[in-house]
């Protein structure tokens, strides 16, 4: 009697059916669930799977970036990340022990549980419409040998508000180590009153108290799962030294 596979048999035994930039792996324990969180997302032009070594991965022509997932079995996880990192693909660690050689750019210290909104911060301004957009150029510019990276998010009511609040959340970071910083702005489009360009001073005024040698971009999105009295601010900082 023949049997056929189910849809998730299918992606298990395939991994990738169809050709995308971006890819996230998860390799070791307890993986699945961020995987999974990963892919309710719902960013169409990113694969999510699990790894169990190397040769699960095959690098594509379509590859752009890969974002490699662990908390253990680094090993593993380093040798996956170097089968990307020499194809020439952007290849972005979330590893507690890397090796920096494999990577492009890591973070080390940030929560397990965080994962899923760190990939989310690192995804969504490329894979999502902009106001003013920000692309996979402008994020491989920042993170290119960058060899460390890392995501802060603030909410407010408004831009002022969120600003505010990511102030206090830059106090906690060592400024002088960070060389790029891209800042992402999202609110839902049926928002009112809509964003104006007068709002973005507050957001202009705190990149004028940066360092003038930090390489600074910024966009606004939209993104329509947040409610409509909501402001969400993401920042990515990179740096050698961060």
């Amino acid at each position: 009697m023949m049997t056929t596979m189910t849809d998730s048999e299918f992606l298990e035994k395939y991994q990738q059916p169809f050709p995308v930039s971006f890819k996230v792996i998860g390799n070791g324990t307890g993986t699945t669930d961020i995987i999974k969180k990963v892919k309710s997302f719902g960013y169409d032009c990113v694969g999510c799977f699990i790894a169990e070594s190397p040769r699960d991965c095959i690098t594509m022509d379509d590859d752009k970036m890969v974002i490699i997932v662990a908390r253990d079995n680094e090993e593993v996880a380093n040798a996956i990340a170097k089968t990307y990192h020499d194809a020439g693909v952007l290849t972005i660690g979330l590893v507690y022990k890397p090796n920096i050689a494999c990577y492009d750019s890591v973070t080390t210290d940030s929560r397990y549980e965080d994962f899923p909104e760190i990939i989310k911060t690192l995804l969504q301004p490329i894979v999502t419409q902009g106001y003013i957009c920000f692309d996979f150029n402008d994020l491989c510019t920042m993170l290119h040998d960058s060899g460390y990276f890392k995501t802060l998010t603030a909410e407010g009511k408004n831009i002022e508000e969120a600003v505010n609040s990511m102030k206090k959340e830059l106090e906690k970071v060592p400024t002088q180590h960070i060389e790029c910083l891209s800042a992402h702005l999202y609110f839902n489009r049926k928002r009112q009153p809509t964003i104006t360009m007068t709002d973005m001073k507050h957001l202009s005024e705190m990149i004028s108290t940066l360092q003038k040698s930090i390489n600074v971009i910024w966009s606004v999105n939209f993104d329509d799962t947040l409610p409509y009295d909501l402001i969400r601010f993401s920042i990515i900082i990179s740096g050698n030294e961060l």
